[in-house]
């Protein structure tokens, strides 16, 4: 059973749902294409666009009266609103006039007039885009400049049932998110070099503090805490051998750091003299 209610929400979410589709076609082709001599791609660049959107076309709106993101939603054009004379004009205003903006603009870069009266096209474009937003919110028909422009309306074919909303889920989406917005406000306070720290002590029962050890620094000798071949060897007094940019960095986070093999901690920070 066909109804002429279409909620709006519906309206709205299959014309996303169309250029979400186009897009992803595109993205295949390009991909399919990608292995093409350099330049060839995108020197045929709006044939290519031609194609795709007259194969998507031709299999939604000229077989099934509705594009493929009214057909997701279960919503139609009415087969007698696109007689001969409107499918061709909706092909030429959906389809041909994309390609000649591309042509012009890809292949007739030279020519400033032209380009300028692209430009002020698409100004007025988006303009009345913009006006029918608002006359279609307040009506509840002809989304799209192009339905207004053909007095085509939509038609729902499952009869008029409304879009269920599960509250639930929305629920959970608002917790989540006000979770993720307090972690967002609270991670970059927490001091986390001090609380690794003292999460270490107290599962650590043994002292911090020992007596300095002797510093041996062979030619593999490698940073305690970054495990690569030690920069600009540095120590802290354990015997144990830090690059100068992590010793340095966990001490400006950390006024309390400890070495992270034996919890040595102490105000050392010296330069690894080796002998001779």
């Amino acid at each position: 059973m066909k109804t002429n209610f279409v909620p709006r929400v519906n309206q709205l979410d299959s014309i996303q749902l169309d250029n979400e589709i186009v897009n992803i076609l595109k993205e295949q082709v390009y991909s399919i294409l990608r292995n093409l001599p350099p330049g060839l791609l995108s020197r045929f660049q709006p044939e290519i666009n031609l194609l795709t959107n007259s194969a998507l076309w031709n299999f939604s709106i000229r077989k099934s009266f509705a594009t493929f993101g009214q057909q997701m939603l279960s919503i139609s054009y009415e087969k007698e609103q696109l007689g001969s004379g409107k499918l061709k004009a909706h092909y030429a205003l959906t389809v041909a006039l994309a390609y000649l903006k591309e042509l012009i603009q890809f292949r007739l870069t030279g020519v400033t007039f032209l380009q300028r009266m692209i430009t002020i096209v698409e100004n007025c474009l988006t303009c009345l885009n913009f006006i029918n937003f608002f006359r279609f919110l307040r009506t509840g028909r002809k989304p799209s400049l192009v339905d207004f422009i053909l007095r085509l309306d939509h038609r729902s074919i499952d009869g008029a049932k409304r879009r269920t909303i599960g509250y639930s889920y929305m629920t959970r989406e608002l917790i989540w998110a006000g979770f993720m917005e307090l972690l967002g406000f609270t991670i970059p306070i927490v001091n986390y070099h001090a609380l690794k720290r003292r999460l270490r002590n107290m599962l650590k029962l043994e002292s911090g503090s020992r007596e300095a050890k002797k510093i041996e620094l062979e030619t593999g000798s490698r940073c305690v805490y970054c495990n690569e071949r030690v920069t600009l060897p540095h120590h802290m007094g354990c015997g144990h051998v830090f690059c100068y940019y992590c010793l340095q960095g966990n001490l400006l986070a950390d006024s309390g750091f400890q070495c992270n093999v034996c919890d040595f901690k102490s105000g050392i920070f010296e330069r690894v003299v080796t002998a001779g």
